[in-house]
């Protein structure tokens, strides 16, 4: 459940909140009229469309006998009492979301149908709703609407269809698990799939989702350090969260095709398989937002590590946890948080058996995040308090506009940066831009960093530091500014911290080696791939050993802004950038396609509950490396039906990954390129990059063609570092000519000491300085 900060939230909560659904009904087309193409879940028909209806329709009791009948399609999406003609009497009505023009109750539009005379409703739609009202209302894909438009089609005149088609009774699908997977409830909500997989990922499988859950989306998930792989999704208010888990000891191993035998853990915020205290109290479980973390393992509990799970009810965020592998979990807690009416939640674990921290926002003023820890596994958060926007910063990111947070991460390394916390966001680069009051001006993204963290510590203090600004009073290259939706960090084993965001077109990289207080130059990662150019949002980001990171996204197959795409043509796959060494001056990615078939057609909302776009996705998906170096990815997929959560993860580990090195911080790192006025006239060019955390081998070149040089390092023997001047001084020796040369460059960071100085001396006469022309130079 994700906002732009300071819009109305109550008046959106009615139109998009999803309610938990039943089991799965069916719609067929009589009279040899054209046949859709599924066939699982088909009740009578060998052919059929997947209908799920809505558990406030039809006054709480879905159908006990089909309805038989044409249907009538609205145009206009049935917002209106006098949209259903009168030949509507005795018939099935057939409504478009897509066709609404302004915000409508979907209970509404099966009133209108009912006045009309109406026997029930089918709502074309990717994702469940709430329409309370006295005749059944099912809602069925937009595909499968395109379908009824289209193929079995309707008359111009009355609306009336060209064939009739009969809604039947529920029925339980089977539960298929070609994957091995356990404790499925007979009942499924989607046929299990299982795809061909890709050349670096396994078969892409679907996790198993009781009937009447209605969706499973904005999956978030976890590795823990025993490579323990826990996937969680949300249903909306007030379904709740779904889990699943893989262990291998009890849930089995690989199967030969790579899929993991997952088990399904039910709910644990008030749902299935959980404390009596849910069933005993009335609790409603949340489902708004959902999120997941792990500790260490635990030497007290057979070496388990803690999993603390929490999800957003309507105005307050519940915790729990589980110390047994999700099995059970402890009485849920519906009132973490320190202030009410919040939203987005995160958390991280620390590396401890028990501490974790979560940040949320104030919904209601401030548009203030707010980080808390508990010590005791995610069941209160009452151990410390903090906020993650600084009072410099707070005019610039506060209301009006706003901003969008990120999750929280906690650097888990064994450096003396232990501890520190790591919070991202979004937001507009100064007052001004604020005051716009637009989220086209989120056109910066900050990092608050917590540093001296001990568990121990009360308050948490956070300073703010800009990552990456498109500039001030710009809505960045794409016009829609940076916030598509969330921003993502990590921080790898050795303390580096590494930042990822879309502007909608491009996917953005940055990192940190100085542990969040300066930024690299953002890099798109998807410059020279086959996403260039086009729709790509939601990135998530995971690090693990020195410099090995991966960044996921969803990409589309077209240019445009994800939010107005063509809604038939546009089609989405799940991305991932990876790199081994992240942190070098020049980190290298390679970009895979993950998805082995298309896990959506159509738009992307980006708008978060505002969003008047396909909220079908819901705002993110989440990926995370396991102790083997594997790329472990959970998303959200409709292509054969309601939105469920999919699974895939990397065959085999990338070569070059490196387990030891320096900690962040510790090191230093310069590099540039660009040009400087040669020594006889004309411009010289200049490249070089140090890297004293060895990921990049260091190397420089010159040419000064006025002055017939042309120079190539072999070696950098040393360089020398001044933190007041902002320089780097390196000597070492190399060719000019293809004769061999000492070497002494001084070069002084174009940001910091502008606009930045470049001097090169050789053994054999040759000098030159300058400053920089164009280009840039960066010191750490």
């Amino acid at each position: 459940m994700k906002k732009i900060l300071m819009l109305s939230f109550w008046g959106a909560l009615l139109l998009v909140s999803v309610a938990p659904l039943a089991a799965q009904n069916s719609v067929d087309v009589l009279n040899s009229g054209p046949q859709p193409a599924n066939t699982a879940g088909c009740a009578v028909n060998p052919q059929c469309i997947p209908a799920v209806w809505s558990t406030t329709s039809n006054a709480g009791t879905d159908i006990s006998a089909a309805i038989t009948a044409n249907f009538v399609f609205d145009t206009n999406g049935g917002a209106l009492p006098t949209d259903f003609p009168p030949a509507t009497s005795g018939k099935i009505c057939l409504a478009d979301t897509r066709d609404l023009t302004g915000t409508t109750l979907f209970g509404q539009i099966a009133a209108n149908c009912q006045v009309a005379g109406g026997v029930a409703l089918l709502l074309i739609r990717d994702s469940g709703v709430t329409a309370p009202s006295a005749i059944p209302v099912f809602v069925i894909s937009t595909a499968n609407g395109d379908f009824l438009r289209s193929d079995v089609g309707f008359s111009t005149t009355t609306g009336v269809s060209n064939y009739p088609v009969r809604i039947n009774v529920a029925v339980n699908v089977p539960p298929a698990n070609p994957t091995g997977q356990h404790n499925c409830p007979n009942g499924q909500a989607a046929a299990a799939y299982i795809g061909p997989g890709t050349a670096n990922y396994t078969p892409n499988e679907s996790l198993c989702l009781p009937a009447g859950a209605g969706q499973a989306v904005e999956p978030s998930m976890t590795v823990d350090s025993q490579g323990n792989i826990y996937v969680e999704s949300i249903r909306g208010v007030p379904g709740g969260l779904d889990l699943w888990r893989w262990y291998k000891t009890a849930d089995g191993g690989p199967n030969a095709d790579g899929t993991l035998p997952f088990k399904y853990e039910g709910q644990p915020d008030c749902g299935m398989f959980v404390t009596p205290f849910c069933s005993e109290s009335g609790f409603a479980p949340g489902g708004g937002d959902g999120d997941v973390a792990v500790n260490a393992p635990d030497p007290s509990n057979a070496n388990i590590p803690n999993l603390a799970v929490v999800s957003l009810s309507a105005a307050e965020v519940t915790g729990s946890h589980s110390t047994n592998r999700a099995d059970t979990f402890s009485t849920p807690n519906p009132a973490t948080t320190g202030v009410p009416f919040d939203d987005r939640m995160w958390i991280d674990g620390f590396n401890d058996t028990s501490h974790v921290y979560m940040e949320y926002h104030d919904f209601g003023t401030t548009s203030q995040i707010f980080v808390q820890r508990s010590s005791d596994g995610g069941e209160t958060y009452s151990g410390a308090l903090g906020v993650a926007i600084d009072a410099a910063t707070e005019p610039s990111v506060g209301p009006p506009s706003g901003n969008i947070a990120g999750q929280i991460k906690v650097d888990n390394s064994s450096c003396s940066s232990h501890g520190n916390l790591y919070q991202i966001f979004v937001g507009p680069d100064n007052p001004v831009d604020n005051s716009n009051n637009s989220s086209a001006f989120f056109n910066a993204a900050y990092v608050g960093v917590a540093t001296g963290v001990t568990v121990t510590s009360p308050a948490l203090t956070f300073t703010d530091y800009k990552i990456f600004s498109c500039g001030a009073g710009s809505t960045c290259p794409s016009g829609a500014g940076l916030g598509n939706l969330f921003p993502a960090l990590a921080v790898d084993n050795f303390g580096y911290v590494y930042a990822t965001w879309s502007d909608n077109t491009d996917v953005y990289y940055s990192y940190s080696t100085t542990l969040g207080t300066r930024w690299s130059p953002a890099i798109k990662v998807t410059r020279n791939s086959s996403q260039a150019g086009k729709s790509n949002v939601f990135p998530w980001i995971a690090a693990d050993a020195n410099g090995h990171v991966a960044v996921a996204w969803y990409g589309a197959d077209q240019a445009g802004n994800s939010n107005s795409v063509p809604a038939t043509s546009t089609h989405w796959n799940v991305f991932v950038a990876e790199s081994v060494n992240g942190h070098a001056m020049s980190p290298a990615f390679t970009v895979s396609q993950a998805t082995d078939h298309s896990n959506h057609t159509g738009q992307i909302s980006t708008g978060g509950l505002t969003g008047a776009s396909d909220r079908s996705l819901a705002d993110f998906f989440q990926i995370g490396i396991d102790p083997n170096h594997l790329i472990n990815i959970a998303y959200a997929d409709n292509h054969a039906g309601p939105s469920v959560t999919y699974f895939t993860r990397q065959k085999t580990a990338t070569g070059g990954i490196s387990t030891k090195g320096k900690c962040a911080g510790t090191s230093h790192e310069a590099g540039g390129n660009g040009h400087v006025n040669g020594k006889h006239g004309g411009q010289a060019q200049f490249s070089f990059n140090y890297d004293g955390s060895d990921q990049q081998a260091g190397s420089a070149s010159f040419s000064d063609s006025g002055s017939g040089v042309n120079f190539q390092s072999t070696q950098i023997t040393a360089a020398t570092f001044d933190e007041v001047a902002h320089t780097v001084t390196l000597t070492g020796s190399g060719t000019d000519n293809g004769s061999p040369v000492t070497f002494t460059i001084v070069a002084a960071d174009s940001s910091l000491a502008p606009p930045g100085l470049f001097s090169i001396t050789l053994n054999d006469g040759y000098n030159d300085r300058g400053n920089l022309l164009d280009g840039s130079i960066t010191v750490y």
